[in-house]
């Protein structure tokens, strides 16, 4: 009987040893839920845009695809910490790919300046193109945005660079977001106020 048995204890052995293993691992999973990921947009909440509306003359323009800097086009958030190195933020992205943000944002708000934009070139249509050279996220700190910008149409043209720092209400990532969208919306305003300019024949200047 004792040599019959024993293949039948080493099996039960072996078969409490696997079920405490699954056991365990189901523990450890529960335990190590991953964290959960955050989308941030530079779009204005919907309120907000139908607030501002569109009133005055209608300006022809069109803005080209945007540029950014190779190290932020990614869906996930680069951020630079207090010692100047860049960290790259897996649960924190953008819901659109960067560069596709700041066009959408900045169409919204130059809509709502000028009108809204032509869906094809034509002669008497400004053609605008912006160069994100800086998309700075400071952990616990503020938002730089820097541009070089310009605005072409029938042979007239106007470059300008613009530097915008937006200082967050907390250290909260939704706050540095919030932060990041008044900066994309000072940009289209200050190309909305050249624009605007133009149509009343004054000199171009860059603000």
């Amino acid at each position: 009987m004792k040599k019959n048995d024993s293949p039948r204890r080493h099996l039960a052995t072996a078969t409490a040893a696997t079920a405490g293993l699954a056991l365990a691992l189901l523990v450890s999973g529960c335990g190590s839920a991953p964290a959960p990921t955050h989308f941030h947009t530079l779009m204005p909440p919907a309120s907000a845009s139908a607030a501002r509306g569109h009133a005055g003359e209608v300006i022809d323009w069109q803005l080209m695809p945007v540029k950014i800097p190779a190290q932020v086009d990614q869906p996930q958030w680069v951020v630079r910490a207090a010692d100047g190195s860049l960290v790259v933020l897996e649960q924190e992205r953008w819901i659109a790919p960067l560069a596709d943000e700041i066009h959408a944002a900045v169409v919204e708000r130059l809509t709502q300046t000028l009108g809204p934009p032509k869906t094809s070139e034509a002669a008497n249509s400004w053609l605008v193109r912006i160069d994100i050279r800086r998309f700075d996220l400071v952990a616990g700190g503020q938002a730089t945005l820097t541009a070089d910008w310009s605005a072409t149409r029938d042979g007239s043209a106007i470059n300008c660079h613009a530097t915008v720092v937006s200082q967050p209400t907390s250290s909260s990532y939704t706050a540095l977001a919030s932060a990041h969208r008044e900066g994309v919306a000072e940009l289209a305003d200050a190309i909305g106020a050249v624009l605007k300019r133009s149509g009343k024949g004054q000199t171009f200047a860059c603000p």
